[in-house]
């Protein structure tokens, strides 16, 4: 849960799971989140082990990030969270 836990964590990895992003990208599907508060959950999660950044040599410079295997587990844990968190959000309003 560790690896979750953190503003952004939950919604990079949300984010990452179609495959890899760039920076502006992430920036622009985490409305309100500042370019250093990005940078430093990105680091973070890299030091953690799960996404990689990938430095593009384009003109100018791009870096993409992408999951690693463990990244990827913990999306589909995420996934699994939000298909249970629907059902029983469709549960309590049936009551």
């Amino acid at each position: 849960m560790s690896l979750l836990s953190g503003a952004w964590s939950p919604e990079l990895l949300w984010y990452l799971r179609g495959g890899e992003r760039c920076f502006s990208e992430l920036q622009q599907d985490l409305r309100g989140v500042s370019a250093k508060v990005l940078t430093n959950r990105l680091r973070k999660l890299e030091r953690e082990g799960v996404l990689l950044r990938c430095p593009k040599a384009t003109s100018p410079p791009t870096v993409w990030y992408a999951l690693t295997p463990v990244g990827q587990e913990l999306a589909g844990a995420l996934g699994v969270m939000v298909e249970i968190a629907h059902r029983a959000k469709h549960h309590r309003a049936s009551l």
